[in-house]
């Protein structure tokens, strides 16, 4: 029953005040609030932030900090200009299918390769007229199936002929189950690798629902597009990171030579912290 020496509140204070409190670091904050702004969820600019922290002993440069950050929790996985096995374009409405398809041809020609464009107009919507006027030079190599097994004999007959395709599936809607259904189904029945067209606009929860949706199908690569229209765009990288798919290019202008570039952390950091010089983002591009 005896009284404290001191109030409770003063023991309280000289207590927490033993307990070693961690440094402010600024440029670990400003990562983690760059984050932020750009719409990422926090605990995950928390996580990058931490993850980066460590190197603020011997740079200075918050990309740096960022890079070092997002290469702990993301992957980048760009496309060969020549892919290893065709290539199955896959995503939401107006998030830039044809166009991207469009971007791999061109870039395919640039390297001097050669691969077919395949419009699989299985919903009737003349997606052979949309890639053509894209492809103007070349539109000789463009390829239009109507129906599943047209899309089936097509392949086989390119697979004969060792050319390889980049296939413009029609819109697929991820919180569609019937959707989804019918793409794992498809994406088992051919040798082709899904490749996610996913645009950075969008409230950051439906962006991270869409990519676990298409992760669950079996996508483990993805194209971000519209980076050049979005000014937050943290809730895609999250996004990404969160389903586990790799980012392998970056939609950076409409324009279709040099419209895309490879993904890497560096990059994707100076796009998050707008620090990089004006030619910075498309360096690389084709």
């Amino acid at each position: 029953g005896m009284v404290p020496s001191e109030p409770r509140f003063l023991t309280r204070l000289n207590r927490d005040a033993r307990t070693p409190r961690p440094q402010e670091n600024p440029l670990r904050n400003r990562v983690r609030d760059a984050l932020i702004w750009h719409g990422a969820p926090t605990r995950f600019a928390e996580r990058v932030a931490d993850a980066g922290a460590p190197l603020s002993a011997r740079s200075t440069d918050p990309s740096e900090i960022m890079a070092s950050g997002l290469d702990v929790l993301l992957t980048c996985d760009p496309i060969a200009p020549m892919p290893s096995r065709d290539i199955l374009l896959v995503g939401p409405p107006g998030h830039g299918r044809t166009a991207t398809a469009a971007k791999l041809t061109r870039r395919a020609a640039v390297a001097e390769a050669r691969i077919l464009p395949v419009a699989a107009d299985l919903d009737a919507t003349a997606g052979g007229a949309q890639l053509a006027a894209y492809l103007e030079l070349e539109q000789e190599q463009i390829r239009i199936a109507r129906t599943p097994d047209q899309l089936f004999e097509l392949l086989s007959t390119a697979r004969a002929n060792h050319d390889r395709c980049v296939i413009d599936l029609p819109a697929i809607v991820p919180f569609d189950a019937e959707d989804m259904a019918s793409l794992t189904d498809l994406v088992a029945a051919i040798d082709a690798e899904p490749v996610l067209v996913i645009s950075a606009e969008g409230h950051p929860d439906d962006l991270a629902d869409a990519a676990r949706a298409f992760a669950d199908a079996g996508v483990r690569r993805a194209i971000v597009s519209k980076l050049d229209v979005t000014r937050r765009r943290g809730g895609i990288v999250a996004a990404l990171s969160g389903a586990g798919i790799a980012f392998a290019h970056l939609g950076v202008t409409p324009f279709i030579g040099g419209g895309l570039v490879p993904a890497t952390p560096a990059r994707l950091s100076k796009i998050l912290l707008e620090e990089a010089p004006a030619d910075f983002a498309l360096r690389g591009a084709a």
